[in-house]
């Protein structure tokens, strides 16, 4: 009986070991499982953040960018730098003659050579490139300008005769004679082409007379004013040997450009003082007595 016994509990402990051994394996497969479901799990969670996100075409065109934010008011726009030129100081490109004992002044350009009466000879291309062109002597030549050039020379020259009258400033030369030759005797009246005209420049009238040589052509002008005459030469003159000539319109437009600067100031009329006499009183005279009342 011993014997039984102990074989028959041996007989249940075997099984119950052999089933603990087959509920232990399955425990420990569904634990294994849930680990690596676990696992697979949170790996495909980890993967799925680190995609970038679909972008909805939707809604970003119904939500624009935003625009960058605009400065406040009191703050100044800042410009772009910028470097300064150096401004130019234009010099005058004329010059003035002014004779304050005549009164008469104009303005010419610079590249005009001015000369004085007592270098005209030796400096001049011509030994007087415009003889003075008055009615009479005592001429005097108060200055002239000079601009040499490759096919022609220019000039403009003022003279003053104090001997001539206003009706004989109005009248010009047969054939203008240089300084210090005999009187010029008057154009003669039944010709024409040398009888002046009269023309108005800025408002100052003129008596205008031209002369035209083969190769020189000069156009005189006569102005009284303060009891003298004032003559205003302009002159072209073609250089010798010149193939082609200039045109001589081209150079009496400069020229009485300084022409229209020309300026003559009167001189104030002086007054004659009068004395106001009283007359001195008359004696009344007496009736004479008759004796033979």
């Amino acid at each position: 009986m011993a014997n039984l016994n102990s074989f028959n509990s041996n007989q249940v402990d075997s099984g119950s070991t052999k089933r603990a051994r087959i509920i232990g394996g399955a425990a420990t497969a569904a634990v294994t499982a849930v680990v690596a479901l676990m696992f697979v799990l949170d790996f495909n969670g980890c993967s799925k953040e680190k995609k970038t996100a679909p972008v909805n075409t939707s809604q970003s065109a119904s939500n624009p960018s935003p625009t960058p934010a605009a400065q406040p008011a009191g703050t100044p726009e800042k410009k772009p730098e910028t470097v300064q030129k150096k401004k130019t100081v234009k010099r005058p490109s004329t010059a003035k003659y002014q004779n304050d004992q005549y009164g008469v002044s104009f303005r010419y350009p610079k590249a005009y050579a001015m000369l004085s009466p007592e270098k005209e000879t030796s400096d001049s291309a011509w030994p007087d490139p415009a003889p003075m062109n008055f009615a009479g002597d005592n001429g005097e030549t108060l200055a002239e300008l000079m601009l040499k050039g490759s096919r022609a020379n220019s000039y403009f020259k003022v003279s003053v005769n104090k001997s001539l009258t206003a009706e004989e400033c109005g009248k010009f030369a047969t054939t203008p004679e240089p300084f210090g030759t005999s009187a010029n005797p008057p154009a003669d009246p039944s010709d024409d082409s040398l009888m002046p005209v009269k023309t108005n420049i800025l408002g100052v009238e003129f008596a205008k007379a031209e002369t035209v040589t083969s190769d020189t052509e000069t156009r005189y002008y006569h102005r009284f004013e303060n009891g003298a005459c004032y003559e205003f030469a302009l002159g072209v003159e073609d250089a010798q040997n010149t193939v082609k000539p200039i045109d001589h319109l081209q150079v009496f437009d400069k020229l009485e450009r300084i022409m229209s600067t020309v300026k003559i100031k009167s001189e104030p009329v002086p007054t004659v003082a009068t004395t106001e006499t009283t007359p001195v009183p008359q004696p009344t005279p007496t009736p004479a007595s008759n004796p033979q009342q």
